[in-house]
Order: structure tokens, then C-alpha cells, then sequence
């Protein structure tokens, strides 16, 4: 997303106003919130915080406009101030649940279900993406940090498409949407706390339950939103293909599955772009 001026008529988020919504929610855990009107990253923010004391407690860093967001493998994601949801919770853990990293997909669970009550039909692009009809409208980025004492903090950092201009989708370089053309300008200016709200507390039940349970407590739910499933993709690792074939699903260990030219394989990493069907081999892989 392109950096520019702030949307017209979205008013600065109070973080009174968000503090009451969180408030409202029962999670059986106090959030601790902070809004900035600017800031590199609110991910690096938890994350100098957390790696020089293990909070107390769950916080939540609210920005306005990053100026150093990133994405998975280091990608830049810039916003117009005032032009999208933009926050991360930091969430103390008493011991590291088992394959962690698919803690990024119960994440993407709990958004879209939070999304979807709120009327946006969303997909999970495995590993990290919200899409909307196949275009994106956020990510997820997890991360770990780890004090003197060695007290974990996990950190799940979000950002949401408000508002795009035509300028902001030729930089994203991908097809976009943005959530004030799913709900409404007026509506999302006028209520970004509750949304903000919303997706913190279920975010932060989620990693609880993952903490708990693992993966499997929401797999089901996971691979009932898989974007592509059962279409062919190339699955990309450092910009270069890495395997082909067609999604099967995501396992228990959250690996992505694919049924390929040499059957079954199960992928831990890498991200997934769609190949048209003309560009198949003969066998229909």
C-alpha cells in the first residue's frame, strides 16, 4: 500500500472509545491498549518491548500509519494514515505450544469469523492472507520474542485494507479490496473501534485455544475457508517455484497439502500463487 495523505473524513481513533469496546468483551483477559498516530511497525514496537521484559499482561498497539510495516519474508506494507486497521497484540505465553507456526493460521480463523458476523465473506490464502473474492484484504504476521529469562511473547500483528486509492493498488501489485467498499465509508470511519475491538479479543481467544489445543481445534474450520482448494497453484518459496499441483487441503500440523505429479506432498512453508489452467501439463496436475 502507497503512503500519502490520510483519508478525508475518518476521524483520529480515541482510545477511550477503544477501550470501551474492549471492555465490553468478555475474554476472560484484561487488553491493554495504545493507540499511535505514527509509528515503523507496532509488530517491532510489542516486540523490543517484550524481548526486554515479558509483559504482565496482553497488549494491543494500535497505529494510525507505519512507516516500516512488513509482511512475511520481509515484504513492505505502507499505509495512508488513517487508511486501514492496523494493530498487533502481544500475548505473554506460559510454555510454546507445539508447531507454532501454524498458530498464524488459527489467527487467520478467528478474523474471518470475526469478519464474516460483520458481513465480509473471507477466505484464508495459506499461509498468512485475508482475501475477498480472490483479491487481498489483509495479512498476518507472527512473531516470537523472547526476554533475559527466556519468557516467550507471541506478537500477531494485522493490517486490514480501509480505504484504497487507484495509486494504492498499483502499488500493492496484486488485486486489492478495501473494507470501506465491503461495509461502507461512513460505516467503518465511524465504528473503526469496535472492529479493532473485535479482532483483538478474538484474536487473543484464538492463541489461547492454540496454546491449549493446538492446531487441530480449528483445522476443520481452517480448510472450510482455504482459498483454492481443489485448484492448481504453484506454491513459491523465495520467488521461485517450489512445487505444482492442486490444493488439497491444510493438515494437523497446518502444513499446506497438494496433490502433485508425484502424489501427496505436504508443504511447511512457501506462499501460494494461483496458475491459470491453460498452463497445466497434459495430466491435468
Amino acid at each position: 500500500m502507497a503512503a500519502s495523505e490520510a483519508v478525508a473524513d475518518v476521524p483520529l481513533l480515541s482510545i477511550r472509545t477503544l477501550e470501551h469496546w474492549l471492555a465490553a468483551i468478555d475474554t476472560g483477559e484484561t487488553i491493554a491498549a495504545e493507540v499511535r498516530e505514527r509509528t515503523g511497525s507496532t509488530n517491532e514496537d510489542l516486540l523490543q518491548r517484550a524481548r526486554q521484559r515479558q509483559p504482565e499482561g496482553v497488549q494491543l498497539c494500535v497505529a494510525e500509519e507505519q512507516t516500516a510495516g512488513r509482511g512475511r519474508q520481509r515484504r513492505v506494507w505502507l499505509a495512508r494514515p488513517r487508511s486501514a486497521l492496523l494493530f498487533s497484540l502481544a500475548v505473554p505465553l506460559h510454555r510454546l505450544p507445539a508447531d507454532l507456526p501454524a498458530v498464524t493460521l488459527a489467527a487467520g480463523v478467528a478474523l474471518a469469523e470475526v469478519l464474516g458476523q460483520r458481513g465480509v465473506a473471507v477466505n484464508l490464502k495459506w499461509p498468512n492472507d485475508l482475501l475477498v473474492d480472490g483479491r487481498k484484504l489483509g495479512g498476518i504476521l507472527c512473531e516470537l520474542a523472547v526476554d533475559g529469562d527466556g519468557r516467550a511473547t507471541l506478537v500477531v500483528g494485522v493490517g486490514i485494507n480501509g480505504w484504497l486509492t487507484t495509486q494504492d493498488r498499483e502499488a500493492i501489485g496484486q488485486p486489492a479490496v478495501a473494507l470501506g467498499e465491503l461495509v461502507g465509508s461512513a460505516l467503518l470511519a465511524g465504528q473503526r473501534e469496535a472492529w479493532l475491538a473485535a479482532l483483538a479479543a478474538a484474536l487473543l481467544q484464538a492463541v489461547r485455544a492454540y496454546a491449549a489445543d493446538g492446531f487441530a481445534v480449528c483445522r476443520t474450520r481452517y480448510n472450510a475457508l482455504l482459498h483454492a482448494r481443489g485448484q492448481l497453484v504453484d506454491l513459491l518459496d523465495g520467488g521461485r517455484t517450489h512445487a505444482s499441483g492442486r490444493v488439497v487441503e491444510v493438515d494437523a500440523g497446518g502444513r499446506l497439502v497438494l496433490d502433485t505429479s508425484t502424489g501427496l506432498r505436504s508443504f511447511s512453508v512457501g506462499d501460494v500463487s494461483l496458475r491459470p489452467v491453460a498452463a497445466a501439463p497434459r495430466d491435468g496436475r
